[in-house]
């Protein structure tokens, strides 16, 4: 397979974050008079974004729209403020984008830019990348195939020989969309019965495992 560029996904992929996504919303929904969630409730619905996370965790009162922004911006505040709170990369992470280069290689994520971008700096995997696009870059996120296309754009790389490597369906769904080969990661949060729905291309236990896909 020639690849001449490579988009991760940034949570479930690079990093696990599901920890520190948790904390960060528990404290919004707490401050909204909302109950906690445990991180395995977490843990399956994250990836459409930080709206219908806040909007999926109120549950009934995910309806009032009003309720949703507030709980939304206490959430930003609150994640920005501990942005690598039970945070880390997967093992063998840096070695692996150290591996890859001098291959150009993005991240595009559905967390806000604000926010990826804290956890791309303290987590030191920003200067091994050369572009991401985050959710509030544009008008469409995943599964939506644009924001890989504009990323795509950015690295210098035709969609064809750029491959999509994460954890969710909307990686995926959106790499078929934007003919892009996909891989997809069972250490992420998504079910593994899910995930092969979705029909990647190819699929790996873990990112160690992604040098001997791309060598």
């Amino acid at each position: 397979m020639k690849v001449t560029g490579i988009i991760f996904d940034l949570d479930g992929t690079l990093v696990d974050s599901i920890g520190g996504i948790t904390a960060a919303l528990n404290e919004a929904l707490a401050d909204g008079g909302f109950p906690a969630m445990d991180a395995a409730h977490v843990r399956g619905i994250v990836g459409d974004g930080p709206r219908s996370l806040c909007r999926r965790a109120l549950g009934d009162a995910g309806r009032n729209d009003e309720v949703v922004a507030r709980t939304l911006v206490c959430f930003q505040e609150r994640y920005a403020a501990a942005p690598v709170r039970d945070t880390l990369p997967f093992p063998g992470v840096p070695e692996v984008l150290d591996r890859l280069a001098p291959r150009p290689l993005g991240v595009c994520t559905n967390k806000s830019r604000r926010v990826a971008g804290l956890v791309l700096d303290a987590l030191d995997i920003a200067r091994r990348v050369k572009a991401f696009v985050a959710e509030d870059d544009l008008p469409w996120r995943k599964p939506d195939p644009r924001p890989l296309l504009r990323l795509a754009e950015q690295l210098g790389t035709p969609p064809g020989t750029t491959l999509v490597v994460g954890d969710g369906r909307q990686d995926i769904l959106a790499a078929r969309a934007a003919g892009m080969p996909s891989c997809a990661l069972f250490q992420g949060y998504t079910a593994r019965d899910a995930l092969l729905d979705a029909r990647p291309d190819h699929v790996l236990e873990v990112i160690a495992d992604l040098p001997r896909l791309v060598p």
